[in-house]
């Protein structure tokens, strides 16, 4: 797909154009962006290279993950996990921690520059879990990747079909807004696994796939790659918890759930669970397939008021700039 732009317009002053805020996440996953009357905004922060200052190693001192709970507890917890067969041990961790980071390392060095079809279905929720509210949004979506920087940095945007940044819809009317799929994989590449403790839960069958099914959660006190909710309280920093449902065969996450680390009740936000399921996608001129987001649900709890969204990605092609002459 080509953007025809007007002359002398290049990818990076096409680029400046686009919104900052609401729509860019620069490394890690994601965090909903919420709207507290009147006006009041929150979104995430791209994640700092750093450890959680002292007050926040006090806050999340305390977190239990669900790693540590009895088999039973945690399938009963997490309903994706009805049919596991558990491990017996943990011996097999260790290769399977190895396989799977190369596997992510590739994905990330095989990346490109890509947009995608997206749509989304924003809902808010009554205390029941029903539906009060709810749009449905289209947009491009841009995943850009800049390799000229040390170390290279990942942008995310979405634009209207004619390719200008468009306005996350949904804040003014209150829903949320989530974003950030494609890096949520990241606790996995051999660089950040010590960020993270792992347990192997044990094999499951997936979409006719034989699966490795590993929990993980951040460490308060070693986690290095933070990310950062803002709002009228300034930054928070957010740890999280999740399982990866990893192919026996070729080591691709092909599925993953990550839950925050601990409520930030501070800040109302209770929960965030986010499901993203993985498909594989090859490109023409690119050797190695990509496994991308499919399809994503994030579910929220925001003070006394409920979010779900669901996301669908289809037609993912390599995104390029093209220059149109305009005469004058």
């Amino acid at each position: 797909m080509s953007f025809h732009l007007g002359r002398t317009t290049t990818r990076r002053s096409f680029l400046s154009g686009l919104p900052t805020r609401a729509a860019q996440l620069t490394f890690l996953t994601l965090i909903a962006a919420f709207l507290n009357p009147p006006g009041f905004r929150s979104a995430a922060d791209p994640p700092s290279q750093q450890r959680l200052d002292s007050r926040s190693q006090l806050f999340y001192a305390n977190a239990h993950p669900y790693l540590e709970e009895p088999f039973d507890q945690l399938v009963a917890q997490i309903p994706e996990l009805q049919g596991l067969h558990p491990a017996s041990d943990q011996q097999a961790l260790p290769a399977i921690l190895s396989n799977t980071g190369r596997a992510t390392q590739a994905y990330f060095s095989n990346l490109v520059d890509l947009v995608a079809h997206e749509e989304i279905n924003q809902e808010k929720l009554n205390a029941k879990g029903a539906v009060k509210q709810k749009q449905h949004l289209q947009y491009n979506y841009l995943i850009l990747l800049h390799r000229d920087e040390l170390p290279p940095r990942l942008e995310e945007y979405r634009t209207d079909p004619q390719g200008n940044g468009a306005e996350q819809a949904g804040l003014r009317a209150g829903f949320s807004v989530t974003s950030g799929f494609a890096l949520i994989c990241i606790h996995f590449l051999p660089d950040l696994r010590s960020d993270s403790t792992f347990k192997y839960l044990g094999d499951q069958m997936l979409d006719s796939r034989n699966t490795y099914v590993v929990a993980f959660a951040q460490r308060p006190a070693q986690a290095t790659a933070i990310n950062n909710v803002s709002g009228g309280w300034g930054n928070v920093p957010i740890l999280v918890q999740g399982i990866a449902w990893i192919d026996q065969d070729n080591f691709q996450i092909i599925r993953i759930r990550t839950d925050l680390l601990a409520p930030r009740t501070d800040i109302g936000l209770s929960r965030q669970s986010t499901q993203v399921i993985f498909s594989e996608v090859r490109l023409p001129d690119i050797a190695s397939s990509l496994w991308l987001p499919r399809q994503v649900n994030v579910s929220s709890e925001y003070k006394d008021q409920a979010f779900r969204n669901q996301h669908e990605y289809t037609g993912y092609q390599r995104f390029r700039v093209s220059v149109r002459m305009v005469p004058h």
